[in-house]
């Protein structure tokens, strides 16, 4: 899988939507304007984060559990570095990044201390308006929950005003409605849809279409009667 582009156009929320949904185990390289580190991915979760002073060098450690070995990490200290070199810079668009996937072993269990549902959501409060309404396009969208809303909610870590808004999500109410009945700003509105649509959380409804008969009942009455009489 070749992932690869620029923070500016394709933000976190995005980039992590894509690998946790695809389950993608491997390592993502974020080229900061101040530095560069590897994120390293198991089924779509981040479990290290690591800063590395050459790109190459991410790719001579092929084994997870020796490379822990080597930077003297223990389980508990992986969250660390999701909190010191990934969190903080949610907002950060000056960076290009890369995913490989696949070349590292990674063993059959590797502690989540940060979901990646909690990451979007994290990525989503910190999106401009003009990057939400990439996926809101639209003040008559209406919204619904997904079949497995729940256990992606838990996950996350919704905030109050997030969890306003998903009990206002109820299949009719359009975002024009969720505007006027949460009393929320534009923006955090927004913010909110687009993560609980990032993680799998809501789905936009989809219209029914009436379909016309292809034939009218006068003339079909009228069909049956020259039969009748054949």
């Amino acid at each position: 899988m070749a992932l690869t582009g620029d923070l500016k156009s394709f933000s976190f929320a995005d980039i992590l939507q894509v690998l946790h949904s695809d389950k993608k185990s491997g390592v993502l390289i974020v080229e900061w304007k101040d530095l560069t580190v590897a994120y390293y991915i198991k089924e779509g979760e981040v479990v290290l984060a690591r800063p590395v002073d050459k790109v190459f060098r991410v790719y001579t450690d092929r084994d997870f559990e020796r490379l822990l070995e080597k930077l003297r990490l223990n389980e508990r200290s992986l969250a660390e570095t999701i909190k010191k070199f990934l969190l903080p810079r949610l907002d950060n668009r000056e960076g290009i990044f890369s995913f490989t996937q696949g070349f590292i072993k990674y063993p059959e269990k590797v502690p989540v201390y940060f979901p990646a549902e909690y990451i979007i959501m994290e990525a989503a409060r910190r999106l401009t308006l003009e990057e939400t309404e990439r996926k809101i396009s639209d003040e008559l969208l209406v919204f619904e929950k997904t079949q497995d809303w729940e256990s992606k909610v838990q996950r996350a870590n919704l905030t109050d005003k997030e969890r306003l808004v998903l009990e206002l999500i109820d299949g009719t109410n359009t975002v024009k409605d969720l505007l006027e009945k949460s009393k929320l700003d534009k923006l955090t509105l927004y913010r909110t849809l687009y993560g609980l649509l990032s993680i799998g959380a809501i789905r936009r409804k989809k219209k029914k279409v009436a379909r016309k008969p292809s034939i009218s009942l006068d003339l079909l009455a009228k069909l049956i009667e020259k039969i009748k009489k054949l």
